[in-house]
């Protein structure tokens, strides 16, 4: 046990410090903290190059690491009703993106049914075009899981929104004061549909 929480703080903190890189913002890493842990690694070394980035693919581009067609992809329903019956999900969903970071799209939300949010993680933080429309549709292909956003990654989310141009109070920031669990996706790869 003791490894599976060691193993997912080293990941928690590369993904932080690479988003804040991404983004321009020089929080300290360890900020995100992840509580889950898949079987196969993370390897986000240096110079992990994207595989797809902005290929063509008929109907949909792609980016990420894993080439992956629009066919037999999941739907929300299926993709949930698996997470509760297994406790995992790690396929192609089919989504409608709701949100996508506007400093630099190393990251998207989608609705789930229950009218809640889903933040979608880019694996090594490959990037989708910011433009990216509301309601776009899209396949993403990677894993459903549990995740902790600490305290200060839930103000650097609030501080990407600001910077984007969103009017952000700072009764938002400080009601901001646990971390908070959510499900979140960990995306190998994204069709977005052109």
């Amino acid at each position: 046990m003791k490894h599976i929480v060691l193993g997912s703080a080293i990941l928690s903190a590369l993904y932080l410090s690479s988003c804040c890189g991404f983004c321009g913002n020089d929080a300290e890493a360890g900020n995100h903290d992840s509580t889950h842990v898949t079987e196969e690694a993370h390897h986000e070394e240096e110079g992990v190059a994207i595989a797809f980035d902005g290929v063509d693919k008929g109907d949909y581009t792609l980016y990420g690491h894993t080439d992956i067609t629009s066919d037999s992809a999941a739907t929300l329903t299926e993709m949930f009703t698996q997470m509760e019956s297994t406790g995992a999900f790690t396929d192609k969903v089919s989504v409608k993106i709701a949100e996508v970071c506007q400093k630099a799209g190393c990251w998207i939300t989608f609705d789930d049914e229950k009218g809640g949010s889903i933040r979608v993680f880019f694996r090594d933080h490959f990037t989708i075009p910011i433009e990216t429309a509301t309601g776009t549709e899209a396949i993403l292909y990677g894993s459903l899981v549990m995740d902790t956003l600490s305290v200060d990654f839930q103000k650097h989310l609030l501080d990407d929104a600001k910077e984007a141009g969103e009017e952000v109070s700072q009764a938002e920031y400080d009601a901001i004061t646990e971390d908070k669990i959510e499900t979140t996706f960990d995306c190998e790869s994204i069709l977005v549909k052109k």
